[in-house]
Order: structure tokens, then C-alpha cells, then sequence
């Protein structure tokens, strides 16, 4: 792991240390996930004070404590006015330290699945880390930074979003040389106000790209030539089932829950996947995660070998077998408008009978 001295945390936040100094090796908000040589920053959340539990992180090992008021311990420690600002500049130390290839992805739907694509395509061209879950916020891409070492080629990062800004804040720590824009939709428009904030919200990942960058934007997007130009000058790799896409989409074999066959022109070479993910958004993770891979020159071969082995995970179309020969498809994570007309549009590929399970859909406005 990439080491880190408190005192060099402090003077990034322009405070002291106090008890000494410290190595630590890793980050840590919840106690119960410290180990030894973690910093633990207790957060002073909603429901649950971290400075609540600062004896139980130290007694976990963690080597170092930032806190956001006075605490009588005799270790290292911090007092910072921001603990997330300490995360911040935590993350953004240990990326300064890494050498390897950075990817962020951001959009309103897919950032999961096509950071999983990312994650197995890498993974199998190079030590990669890569967002847990969908820790994919200011707190959580700080948590992923710091998982970096001298080791991983590959870092993939997802970045969400939740109002303006919140995409130009996580690029500025997680410094990606790809970025990924898969899509602007109507998800969330209830918090931001408008599709065009969404849009504009989401573009920011494009903002003070470098020649030596690289972004990878979805054609079929009605906002592609904006943000095409907005990401100037960074190469352009697009994705999609227009005739002007760098990854184009030339044939799709929909099997419905099971996934989809697809044929795609990779930047003039034509290749065959199996798919496990269902939906037509799979298939567009996928040629997104294609037109990501080849920015970073992995080989074709190996691009096919990530995507074709990678299943749908928990909440996003993974298949539960229940009694009496009962299939059910959990696809209820953070639902919108489109993700529930692309599960319908699967459902239809299924034997009858077919039962569709509709809950609420918040944040539309």
C-alpha cells in the first residue's frame, strides 16, 4: 500500500498534528472496516457519530484519528473543520502517488455495470482497483483513492452526482486520463430542476481535459456534439449504434434476461460477445467499456474475455431461482423511467406467464 504521513495531511488542510506524527496506510470512516495503519476519520453524520467511536477504531489498530472537535487520546491525531475535506485531500495525496492509468465514469444510468465491465477487462490486463459497490460519492472516491499502491496498473473510478458540481469536485480528486460519459437522463431531475442542469451536471467530467486525455462519449445521445466540443482537446472515442461511432453496434441478438449476442465494429476490427447482462443497457456498457479499454490499448482479445465472463450484479438483473420453477429478476436498484422501460423490454423475451413488480420512482420531480 501507498504510505502517507499525517503531518503531510495536515499541512495539505493547514493544521497540526497533535501527539505526533504518523505513517498510515489506508482510510477508514466506519470502525468497524479500520486495520492496522488506517487513518480513521470520525464523521459527524446524520444518524451516527464517528467520534462516537474512536476507542473501537483504535482498538481495530487504526494508526491515526481525524476529528472534526477536541478528543482526549494520546494517539496521532487531526482536527480538521471538514471531515470530508480530509478525505478529500487524503484521496487526493495518494493519487498524486500513483503512476497507472486512471478511468472515471459518470452518467445517469449504467456507471455500475460498465465500471464492472471496466474492472474485469482491466483486471485481466493488469492489477486494477476499483470502486466497491457503488461508493461512488464524495466520501466513496476518496475510499477508492486510497486503495491505490505502488501495484495497479488500472484505477476505475466511479463518480455520481447529486447536485451542480458534485462531477467537476470528484474529477478534481480522482484525476482520470479516460474519462467515460455514458448518457444524461431524466433520473433525478427532481433534484437538479431540469434535464439540461443533468446534462450539464454530468459534462463536467469533460472539463480541462489535456491532448494526452481521452474521452469516451455515447453517439446516440441528442447531447453528444456539445459535449464532444466541450471535451476539446482530448481524443474522441465514441460508442453507440449511429454510423459515425468509433465502437459501433452492428447486430444485437436479444435474449432477454439471459443477455444479449452482439457484433460490433471496433474502431475497424468486427467482433462477436455473448453478453450475461440483459437489456439494451448492458449492451451499451459494453461498447462504452470497449471504446474505454482500447484508449488504454488493451488487447481485443482481452476486452472479450472481461465483458463475456461478467454477470449482472445484486439489483441490477441478476436471476433468483425460486420454488416451483418460479425465475425472479431483481433489477430494483435506483430505478428510473428508462431502466424500467429497457427491464420491460427484456421481460418480453421471457416464457409466459410474466408478472412485472412496479414501485415508485422518486426524484422525477
Amino acid at each position: 500500500m501507498l504510505e502517507l504521513r499525517l503531518s503531510e495531511l495536515a499541512q495539505s488542510l493547514g493544521v497540526a498534528c497533535e501527539s505526533g506524527d504518523a505513517v498510515v496506510t489506508g482510510l477508514a470512516i466506519d470502525s468497524r472496516a479500520v486495520k492496522p495503519g488506517d487513518l480513521f476519520v470520525a464523521i459527524d453524520g446524520e444518524h451516527v457519530d464517528g467520534h462516537d467511536f474512536i476507542d473501537k477504531a483504535l482498538d481495530n489498530g487504526a494508526a491515526a484519528i481525524a476529528c472534526t472537535r477536541p478528543i482526549d487520546v494520546a494517539s496521532p491525531h487531526i482536527k480538521a473543520a471538514d471531515s470530508h475535506q480530509v478525505c478529500a485531500n487524503y484521496g487526493q495525496l495518494m493519487r498524486g502517488r500513483f503512476h497507472g492509468s486512471v478511468i472515471g465514469i459518470t452518467g445517469s444510468a449504467g456507471k455500475t455495470t460498465a465500471k464492472s465491465f471496466l474492472e474485469s477487462i482491466c483486471g485481466r490486463a493488469g492489477t486494477t482497483v476499483a470502486t466497491l459497490g457503488n461508493q461512488n460519492n464524495e466520501l466513496g472516491v476518496p475510499l477508492t483513492l486510497a486503495r491505490l499502491s505502488t501495484d495497479p496498473t488500472f484505477a476505475v473510478v466511479e463518480m455520481g452526482a447529486s447536485q451542480k458540481g458534485d462531477i467537476a469536485y470528484l474529477k478534481s480528486m480522482a484525476a482520470p486520463q479516460v474519462v467515460v460519459l455514458l448518457n444524461a437522463l431524466e433520473a433525478h431531475v427532481g433534484r437538479f430542476g431540469s434535464l439540461e442542469a443533468i446534462v450539464e451536471t454530468k459534462g463536467e467530467i469533460l472539463d480541462d481535459l489535456t491532448a494526452s486525455d481521452t474521452a469516451v462519449l455515447n453517439a446516440d445521445q441528442s447531447h453528444y456534439s456539445a459535449w464532444h466540443l466541450r471535451a476539446a482537446p482530448a481524443r474522441i472515442i465514441s460508442f453507440g449504434e449511429s454510423s459515425t461511432a468509433d465502437i459501433q453496434l452492428l447486430d444485437l441478438t436479444d435474449r432477454g434476461f439471459d443477455g444479449s449476442d452482439i457484433t460490433v465494429d471496433a474502431m475497424g476490427t468486427q467482433i462477436s460477445l455473448r453478453l450475461s447482462i440483459p437489456g439494451k443497457g448492458g449492451v451499451t456498457n459494453a461498447l462504452a467499456s470497449i471504446a474505454a479499454a482500447m484508449a488504454l490499448d488493451i488487447d481485443v482479445s482481452v476486452i472479450v474475455q472481461g465483458i463475456e465472463v461478467l454477470s449482472p450484479v445484486e439489483g441490477r438483473g441478476n436471476t433468483l431461482y425460486l420454488d416451483r420453477g418460479i425465475r425472479l429478476i431483481d433489477d430494483s436498484y435506483n430505478a428510473s423511467p428508462s431502466s424500467v422501460m429497457a427491464a420491460l423490454d427484456s421481460l418480453k423475451h421471457a416464457r409466459p406467464p410474466r408478472t412485472a413488480v412496479l414501485a415508485d420512482m422518486l426524484e422525477l420531480g
